[in-house]
């Protein structure tokens, strides 16, 4: 009896702990690169895709990041993706990558990291609307060590 609850259990665990599929997801967005009173505001385009797994709430992405003023950012990382009311969803993420093409702000690395928060609303099946807050700098990895905020706003489809 007792082994037999040892593997429910243990069976419980593993199968919660498999990644669920879901559809594949591409989220293209614009907004404001450099946000700051002192810099220089410019223009930010970001493609994403999401492909379709997902642990709990954890789902993996993979983007490019593309300011008018020349820097290009090709990142990976996880966002977390937590269920509100509505369909609304609100995600944390957090994303490390290499910077492609160097453009006029100096970020002080080549790798860089990127802590965003996302809002998700639903706007038809397979469709939501997003806004994006992010952050992007080298962690203090080297100096200078200067950072940029974007905001911005897209469309997620599902690809199904």
């Amino acid at each position: 009896m007792r082994r037999q609850l040892g593997v429910l259990a243990s069976g419980l665990l593993f199968a919660s702990s498999a990644p669920r599929a879901e559809p594949v997801r591409v989220a293209l967005a614009a907004g404001y690169w450099g946000l700051r009173a002192h810099e220089p505001h410019e223009l930010a385009l970001q493609l994403e895709v999401r492909p379709g797994v997902r642990w709990w709430w954890v789902r993996p992405t993979l983007g490019l990041l593309q300011s008018s003023e020349g820097t290009q950012y090709l990142f990976g990382g996880v966002l977390i993706e937590i269920p509100l009311p509505w369909g609304v969803t609100v995600a944390p993420g957090i994303t490390a990558g290499f910077r492609t093409l160097h453009g006029a702000r100096n970020l002080g690395a080549n790798f860089l990291f990127k802590s965003s928060v996302e809002l998700g609303v639903p706007l038809t099946p397979g469709a939501r609307a997003l806004v994006s807050f992010a952050h992007v700098s080298n962690a203090r990895l080297s100096a200078p060590n200067p950072g940029v905020e974007t905001l911005i706003f897209g469309l997620e489809l599902s690809l199904e």
